[in-house]
């Protein structure tokens, strides 16, 4: 789930590459949009360009390690 403030890549939309991550564009969230009954909607700042809005299923939050801390 994404959420303000989550780091997230943008998803490529059509052709050969669709719904591929595109690694080499990262983003910011800084607003969400959410409805009953609908897509939710983020506004989302990419490579310090003017922010836009993107559905949910455009966009991939980037996961940081496994979340386990290992004490070696």
């Amino acid at each position: 789930m994404i959420k303000i403030g989550d780091i997230v890549f943008k998803k490529y939309v059509g052709g050969l590459l669709k719904d591929k991550t595109n690694t080499k564009e990262i983003g910011l969230v800084i607003k969400e949009h959410k409805e009953p009954f609908s897509v939710s909607q983020y506004y989302v700042s990419f490579s310090q360009k003017d922010p836009k809005w993107f559905y949910q299923h455009e966009l991939q939050k980037i996961k940081w390690g496994n979340g386990e801390e290992k004490n070696d």
